[in-house]
């Protein structure tokens, strides 16, 4: 089970993503640090469509649609967060299985 959860998370047959930016310092902190955001960014619209809602729920005539909505949201945010993660872990079939979430 250990060995499957492994090649999911890092598989060894893969390079990081961090290899197609040759490894330069600057180039890497610019992915790292507009990926972060992005999450960030997706994270809070989501917070606020919570929020709003716990203001208004008798109001909202489609409550399922919001919280689908907030669902592609949130799975928008953690591609980001996979991003991130897949400069140092090729994680790409989890990075992809996400995307096919998200999609």
């Amino acid at each position: 089970m250990w060995e499957v959860l492994k090649s999911i998370f890092s598989p060894s047959q893969y390079m990081p993503h961090g290899n197609c930016y040759l490894w330069q310092t600057s180039l890497v902190w610019l992915h790292l640090l507009s990926d972060l955001l992005i999450a960030l960014a997706y994270f809070s619209i989501r917070a606020m469509l919570v929020y709003f809602l716990c203001k208004r729920k008798k109001e909202i005539p489609f409550l399922g649609v919001f919280a689908l909505f907030g669902a592609f949201i949130i799975l928008c945010g953690i591609g980001h967060l996979l991003e991130v993660w897949t400069l140092w872990y090729p994680a790409y079939w989890l990075s992809g299985v996400e995307q096919a979430m998200t999609a």
